[in-house]
């Protein structure tokens, strides 16, 4: 990164108990600071960096951005003081992005997105050094901590960009400036705060709207909100689907492992994934890695070696059947999936169960959504059902049906290893467990896993 003196320069702020050290890299969590970091002590509505102060700088910490000066820690050095570290750390990612020769792609959507970034990453370290952001790290702190470590010398940079709230989009965008802009979709995802689906496809579109005038847009064609905006999009435009879009594909096979053929090239592709939607998501990878220059038998070859991120419709072999661990986070489209995905896995002898988590931040239709996915879950080959969570409980209360089981969130770990205990031998069960981010269903899964 820069020398000190330069980052108190790109901030403007104040340097204290000056030093001649360049920081490596900037981190907001003292208990993932490295020597030689530079730790931003964010004031937060729970807790205060600046309460971590001697932490981050017994870890080795070598600078740090603050905005209180009022209990300084002795052993801190290199202090730049500044009105709103959150913004400072933005101005100083935007600072290195300017340094940087890289190609950078940015991925915005519904759903799919860290999932593409994965994908794409993976894709073009066999083309050229990649820099793909790390964890989450797709908002207005995680963002710029992302970009601010990443190497100089790396050839692509891949990027996710999220959004809980309007014109956050545009705000990552304008740090990052991606020349390629991919959306995966868009569907009914924080409606607390945009209120309508096309409220959130305006706010993903906006990656498109500011791309450089030589950018392109990879777009999802099977998203009609995509395709309706897709003839406004001042730079060129590749969409992908299985229905329409430039490129298509037809499935082969959904699982144990995803496979598909493209339409328009002798190309078969086969990544270890699950699941028609994640069609789709590699579709939207591999045509962004083959714009930048992959040639598809070097995609078609790579793929292969792709490792599923976790908690992600990750299947998992038990020795009662297969645990479906998708238990990162929820909204009405990833559930759809994940339902078609328990519906079709095994084979007709199998016993599947749907743990239905709770999907929060869909503001007033709340209790529609709910009800149309218990309605789903009561079409399909599914024979119980345990929601977890008052919309998903007050769902299946409503729906009234045989194959719904109400119990207390913390008996429902019991009473699953209870019915999956006697299919052992058969290993014929399947569950899927899936709902927010917040309910950490990951805990049953674990809990299941244990079964021996």
């Amino acid at each position: 990164m820069f020398p000190v003196e330069k980052i108190a320069c790109i901030v403007e702020g104040e340097l204290l108990r000056r030093g001649n050290e360049s920081p490596t890299r900037a981190i907001h969590d003292s208990r993932l600071v490295r020597p030689g970091d530079l730790f931003v002590a964010l004031p937060g509505h729970r807790s205060d960096g600046h309460r971590f102060l001697i932490d981050a700088f017994n870890r080795g910490a070598c600078a740090a951005i603050v905005s209180n000066t009022g209990s300084l820690p002795s052993n801190a050095r290199n202090l730049i003081v500044v009105d709103n570290p959150g913004r400072a750390l933005q101005q100083l990612a935007s600072a290195w992005r300017d340094t940087l020769a890289a190609t950078f792609v940015g991925i915005t959507g519904s759903n799919g997105k860290t999932t593409v970034k994965a994908l794409l990453g993976h894709l073009l370290s066999a083309h050229g050094s990649t820099y793909t952001s790390p964890f989450n790290y797709n908002t207005e702190i995680g963002l710029p901590l992302a970009l601010l470590s990443m190497p100089a010398d790396a050839r692509f940079g891949v990027f996710e960009l999220g959004a809980e709230r309007p014109g956050d989009v545009r705000r990552l965008a304008n740090i990052l400036r991606p020349e390629f802009g991919v959306i995966t979709s868009v569907g009914p995802s924080h409606l607390d705060a945009f209120e309508t689906i096309d409220a959130v496809a305006s706010e993903k579109w906006s990656l498109v709207e500011d791309l450089p005038g030589d950018g392109m847009a990879i777009l999802n064609a099977d998203s009609s909100h995509l395709l309706q905006r897709a003839s406004m999009a001042k730079v060129p435009v590749i969409s992908t689907g299985l229905n329409s879009g430039d490129l298509q594909a037809e499935v082969i096979q959904v699982a144990p492992n995803l496979e598909v053929r493209l339409k328009k090239h002798n190309v078969t592709m086969t990544c270890p994934l699950i699941g028609t939607h994640n069609a789709n998501n590699l579709l939207l990878a591999a045509a962004t890695a083959n714009t930048l220059g992959m040639s598809w038998d070097l995609i078609s070859t790579t793929v292969t070696s792709f490792e599923p991120l976790p908690h992600r419709l990750n299947p998992i072999r038990t020795s009662f059947g297969t645990i479906l661990d998708d238990t990162y986070n929820a909204n009405p489209p990833s559930m759809t999936a994940a339902l078609q995905m328990l519906a079709a896995f095994g084979d007709k002898d199998s016993t599947r169960t749907f743990v239905f988590g709770e999907m929060l931040g869909l503001g007033r239709d709340t209790e529609r959504y709910h009800r149309e996915i218990v309605r789903l879950a009561l079409s399909l080959p599914i024979d119980a059902i345990l929601p977890i969570g008052e919309a998903a409980i007050a769902a299946c209360r409503a729906a009234d049906a045989s194959k719904i089981v109400l119990l207390p969130r913390e008996e429902i770990g019991r009473h699953l290893a209870q019915q999956v205990a006697p299919r052992r031998a058969a290993q014929s069960t399947i569950v899927l467990i899936k709902g927010s981010r917040v309910l950490e269903l990951e805990t049953l899964v674990d809990g299941l896993q244990s079964i021996g």
